[in-house]
């Protein structure tokens, strides 16, 4: 049985398995899911490497750890979400997150950042959890607004993104405002 690290109603966070192969191919290789992402495509080669390079990672290493996302019901892979302990001082982090076109707008990315958070600072001694976004990307925004982010700055054509410069937006989290918006129910 795979080992779940945390879940949400829906969701179910785990390692990534060969069974993920052609789901995340296709998720990476979709052009509306990679227009904002850090990606152009996605071969057969490069999720193979994905696989291999995840497989030997552990949650809480610094860098990055992905988790395929699986709905608890149906078993069918959503996406994934990343958290990376950061290098220089492992009580910051950053989360990242990725959902299959055919879960857009379904709450899937807010239940699984959400979730993400809780395991990751109940797990971890964070301080700090970041995420970094391409303002244009409303819906991602508003994902990071629902989990209690607060939108800390928003560079103007900082980053050289696919042929052109490109804003970037980043959120902040620290822990005493992440229990505090948890206590809230939220």
């Amino acid at each position: 049985m795979t080992a779940v690290f945390f879940s949400s109603p829906r969701l179910i966070a785990r390692r990534f398995e060969e069974r993920d192969l052609d789901a995340l191919m296709a998720m990476r290789a979709d052009p509306e899911v990679a227009a904002l992402q850090s990606w152009e495509n996605f071969t057969p080669a490069e999720a193979g490497e994905f696989l291999a390079w995840v497989k030997a990672r552990n949650p809480g290493d610094p860098g990055w750890f992905q988790f395929a996302l699986e709905h608890r019901e149906t078993g069918a892979f959503v996406g994934d979400c990343g958290l990376r302990i950061m290098e220089s001082d492992n009580r910051l982090a950053q989360v990242g997150y990725t959902i299959r076109r055919a879960h857009w707008n379904a709450g899937y990315a807010t239940e699984a950042v959400t979730a993400l958070l809780t395991y990751a600072f109940s797990t971890f001694a964070l301080h700090r959890i970041a995420a970094s976004v391409d303002p244009r990307n409303a819906a991602s925004c508003r994902v990071l607004d629902k989990a209690g982010f607060r939108k800390e700055g928003h560079f103007a054509e900082s980053e050289w993104f696919k042929g052109r410069w490109a804003d970037d937006a980043i959120y902040g989290l620290l822990r005493v405002n992440w229990e505090k918006h948890n206590s809230r129910g939220n």
